[in-house]
C-alpha cells in the first residue's frame, strides 16, 4: 500500500471523510478497536478516501493492526515506505512513525533497539511537547522493562507518570499505574504492584476502554497468580480473556492461554493445562512470537514431565531451544537451557546435564539473576557429585549456599524498607493532623476577632455601655485564652504521650532485632535458621503493630470509613459461628454459640463488623491458650432486646480487675499480669474495635464473664428493613 501523501483527493461534491479536520480523523480511527478482518478493512476503506497527513495517520493505524494479528511482514513493509516519505512529514507525524517502528521491533522482541529508537529519535522530535514526551516515556520504559532492566524501566515509567499528571490526563495515568504494578511485581514488591494495579482499576472502572480492561484483568491475574491464590487468578485471566477475543488481539489471547495453562498446572489439571497451552503455542507459532512461543514450549514440557511423557518433554525442549535461539533473548535462553539440563539430569546423562547448566548459569551470571544462579549452582554441584568430581561440586555448593545468604539478606532488606515506607507514612499522617488543628485553631481565632469588632463598634452608644462592652471583651479574651491555651496544652500533652507510647512500642522489638543480628554478625549463634526465624517473627510484629497504628491514625485524622448496608445479621453470624469454631478448636478450646434465629436488620458494614468479632475472639484464644487455661471455652451469645441487637464474647479464666475494665480500650494500653501472660498484642486491637462500633452508632463495653474470664458486650441498633436504604 502506498505511502504517498500527495495522493489525489476525492472530488465527489458531497460531504466526505476528506473533509474532515485531522483530529476527527484521529477520533474516528480511534473507534476502530480489535486487530481483526473487520477492522482491518474499516482502516483500509478509511485510507481510500483520505489525502495528506490524515492519510498517513490511518496506515499507522493499520501497521498496528497487522503487528498486533501477526502479519509482521505486512506491517513490515507498510512502515518501509512511510518511513521513505517521512522527511516530508510534521514533526508529531514523524514521531508517530518513529513510535510505530519502535513498537514493531518490539513485536520481533529486540527491545533494546526499540528502546533505542525512542532515546535517539522520539525524544529529539517531541521537544518540550509534555504530551509527546510522556508517550515517549512510557514507551521506552516498557521497552526496557520487557529487557529486564527495570532501573531504567522505572525512570522512565515515573517520567511519563509525572507528564501524564501534568496534562491531568486520566486515561494515561491509570495506564501508567498499571505499569509501574507490573514492573513492581517482576522485582517480587508484590505489595507496592498491588496498590498501583489496585489504583489503576479503579480509574479504569471509569474511563477504560476494553483493551485497558482487558490489561488491566491480567495485572491483576499475575498478582494473584504470584501469591498463589490460583482461583481468584484464574478468575481473572478469563475475563482477560474474554476481552481479548472480542479485540481479536492475537499475541495477548496467547499469553492468557498461556497463564491459564500455568495455573492448571499449579492445581495439577494437567490435561486442561496442557490443552490451553497448546492454544498458546498454536497462536505464537502462527505470528512468529519467538520469544513468548519458547516459553509455551518449555511449559509444555513441563506438564508432559507431570504426564510422564519423556520423550514428548524432550521434543518440546528442543523446540523452545530452537525457537528461543531465534528470538535472541538470553533471559529465555536460560530458562530453555536450565530446563533442558534438568531433563538429562532426571535421565543420568551428567556430560549432557552439565553442558546445559553451565550455558545456563553463564546467562544467570551475565543478567544477575540470582535465584537462577542459586538453581544453577545447586543442580551442577548434584551433577558433578554424581560425576565423582567433589572439588567442583563443593565450589557450586559453595556459590549457592553464598547466593542464598544474599538473597535473603535482601529479602530482609525489602522487608525493612516497607516498613520504613509504612512509618514515614504514620509520620505523614499526624503531620496532617497537626496542620488540621492549626486551621481550626486560625479559625477559632478569626471567629473570635469578628466577635470583637461588631462589639467594639456598640462601644459608641454611651460611656456606661463602652465600659461595660470593655470589661465583656477583655473577660471573654481572657477566657477565650485561657480555654486556647488549655486546649493546645492537652493537644501537646496527647502528641508527647502517643509519640512516648510508640516509642516504647517499638524499642522492644527493635532491641531484640539489633541483639539477634549481633549475634549473627559475631556468630554467637548454633542455629543461624532459627535466628532467621526469630528475626521474621519481630519484624512481623512490627508489621502488625505499624498496621494497627496506622488505622487508628487515619480513623482519628478522616474518620472511620465504613460502607453501609442493609442485612439480617443472624444468618451472617451463624456463617461467621461455623469460621470461628475451626479456629478455637483449632486452639484446643471449646465453641459454643447461642445466636438468635429470628431476622434482626441492621446497616452495618460487615466486613469491619467481622473484623471486630474475630479480634474479640482473637483475644479470648491467646489469653486462654495456655496449660494452666485448659479446658478453655469462648461463646458467642446473640439476642435482640429494646430496638438493639446485642453480643456478647466471654471466655473463661484468666479476668481482668474490674478496675482495668475501662482502660483496656485505650489504644497502647495493655496489661502486664496474667491476661497478658500468653501474648502482649499491640494494645490496639480493642481501640480499633471501638471505633468500628462507635461508628456503626453502637456501644462496647468489657465485664467479668460468668465462665470466670472477660466479657465482652456490643449493641447495635435495629432498622426498619423495608425503609429505602
Amino acid at each position: 500500500m502506498s505511502a504517498n501523501i500527495n495522493a489525489n483527493t476525492n472530488t465527489n461534491t458531497e460531504t466526505t471523510i476528506v473533509d474532515l479536520p485531522s483530529s476527527a480523523i484521529k477520533a474516528q480511527l480511534a473507534k476502530i478497536e480489535g486487530a481483526d478482518l473487520s477492522a482491518e478493512q474499516a482502516v483500509m476503506a478509511l485510507i481510500a478516501e483520505l489525502s495528506g497527513e490524515d492519510r498517513v495517520y490511518a496506515q499507522l493505524k493499520l501497521v498496528g493492526i497487522y503487528r498486533r494479528s501477526a502479519q509482521v511482514e505486512k506491517a513490515s513493509a507498510l512502515l518501509l515506505e512511510l518511513n521513505k516519505a517521512a522527511a516530508h512529514f510534521s514533526n508529531e507525524l514523524q514521531l508517530e512513525v518513529v513510535i510505530s517502528g519502535a513498537q514493531l521491533e518490539r513485536k520481533k522482541n529486540n527491545y533494546v533497539t526499540a528502546a533505542t529508537m525512542l532515546e535517539t529519535k522520539g525524544i529529539p522530535l517531541a521537544g518540550q511537547n509534555t504530551g509527546l514526551l510522556a508517550r515517549i516515556y512510557q514507551h521506552t520504559g516498557r521497552f526496557f522493562r520487557l529487557d529486564k532492566q527495570h532501573a531504567e524501566a522505572e525512570k522512565y515509567y515515573l517520567l511519563a507518570l509525572e507528564n501524564y499528571q501534568a496534562l491531568g490526563d486520566e486515561l494515561e495515568i491509570a495506564r501508567m499505574y498499571g505499569s509501574l504494578g507490573v514492573l513492581y511485581e517482576s522485582q517480587d514488591d508484590l505489595v507496592l504492584a498491588a496498590e498501583y494495579q489496585i489504583k489503576a482499576m479503579k480509574l479504569f472502572e471509569r474511563i477504560g476502554n476494553a483493551q485497558d480492561q482487558a490489561s488491566s484483568y491480567f495485572n491483576l491475574g499475575e498478582l494473584f497468580y504470584r501469591s498463589e491464590d490460583y482461583d481468584k487468578s484464574l478468575s481473572f485471566y478469563q475475563q482477560a480473556l474474554e476481552l481479548d477475543k472480542k479485540l481479536s488481539d492475537a499475541e495477548y489471547i496467547g499469553y492468557d492461554y498461556h497463564r491459564i495453562g500455568s495455573i492448571y498446572m499449579a492445581q495439577q489439571k494437567l490435561d486442561e493445562a496442557l490443552d490451553v497451552t497448546q492454544k498458546a503455542i498454536d497462536i505464537f507459532a502462527e505470528g512468529a512470537f519467538h520469544q513468548v512461543l519458547s516459553r509455551s514450549y518449555v511449559q509444555r514440557a513441563q506438564i508432559l514431565d507431570k504426564l510422564n511423557n519423556q520423550e514428548a518433554r524432550l521434543a518440546s525442549l528442543l523446540l523452545a531451544e530452537k525457537t528461543g535461539q531465534v528470538s535472541k533473548a538470553d533471559f529465555q535462553m536460560r530458562s530453555v537451557w536450565h530446563n533442558l539440563g534438568v531433563y538429562y539430569f532426571d535421565h543420568q546423562a551428567l556430560t549432557e546435564a552439565e553442558h546445559y547448566v553451565s550455558k545456563s548459569l553463564a546467562i544467570s551470571k551475565k543478567l544477575e539473576l540470582f535465584k537462577d544462579q542459586l538453581d544453577d549452582n545447586r543442580l551442577l554441584s548434584e551433577i558433578h557429585h554424581q560425576l565423582g568430581q567433589d572439588s567442583l561440586a563443593l565450589t557450586h555448593l559453595k556459590a549457592a549456599y553464598e547466593l542464598k545468604q544474599k538473597i535473603d539478606s535482601e529479602l530482609r532488606i525489602k522487608e525493612l524498607e516497607k516498613h520504613k515506607r509504612d512509618i514515614n507514612l504514620l509520620k505523614q499522617q499526624v503531620k496532617v493532623a497537626k496542620l488540621e488543628e492549626a486551621s481550626k485553631q486560625s479559625e477559632l481565632e478569626v471567629v473570635a476577632q469578628k466577635k470583637v469588632t461588631e462589639k467594639v463598634t456598640l462601644l459608641t452608644l454611651g460611656l456606661v455601655v463602652l465600659f461595660l462592652l470593655i470589661f465583656y471583651v477583655l473577660h471573654q479574651r481572657r477566657k477565650l485564652a485561657m480555654i486556647s491555651a488549655s486546649l493546645y496544652e492537652d493537644a501537646l500533652q496527647q502528641k508527647n504521650q502517643l509519640l512516648a507510647d510508640v516509642s516504647h512500642e517499638l524499642r522492644t522489638p527493635l532491641t531484640a532485632l539489633k541483639l539477634q543480628v549481633d549475634a549473627l554478625r559475631y556468630n554467637l549463634v548454633d542455629d543461624v535458621e532459627l535466628s532467621y526465624q526469630k528475626l521474621s517473627n519481630k519484624i512481623t510484629d512490627l508489621s502488625h503493630l505499624i498496621r494497627d497504628i496506622y488505622e487508628l491514625a487515619v480513623s482519628d485524622v478522616y474518620g472511620l470509613s465504613i460502607n453501609t448496608r442493609q442485612l439480617d445479621i443472624s444468618p451472617v453470624l451463624k456463617q461467621w459461628s461455623s469460621e470461628f469454631e475451626q479456629y478455637v478448636i483449632g486452639h484446643e478450646l471449646q465453641w459454643h454459640d447461642d445466636i438468635v434465629s429470628a431476622p434482626a436488620w441492621v446497616a452495618i458494614d460487615q466486613d469491619r463488623i467481622k473484623q471486630v468479632l474475630a479480634n474479640l475472639i482473637n483475644n479470648s484464644v491467646n489469653y486462654t491458650d495456655s496449660y494452666t487455661d485448659k479446658p478453655g471455652r469462648v461463646e458467642l451469645k446473640v439476642w435482640q432486646a429494646h430496638g438493639l441487637v446485642h453480643l456478647r464474647v466471654q471466655d473463661t479464666s484468666p479476668s481482668v480487675p474490674e478496675s482495668e475494665f475501662v482502660k483496656i480500650f485505650e489504644r497502647l494500653y495493655r496489661l502486664e499480669k496474667s491476661r497478658n501472660r500468653a501474648t502482649g498484642g499491640s494494645g490496639l486491637g480493642l481501640a480499633i474495635c471501638q471505633n468500628v462500633i462507635h461508628a456503626h452508632q453502637g456501644t462496647i463495653e468489657a465485664k467479668q464473664s460468668a465462665l470466670g474470664g472477660v466479657a465482652i458486650l456490643i449493641t447495635l441498633p435495629l432498622i426498619d428493613h423495608f425503609a429505602t436504604p
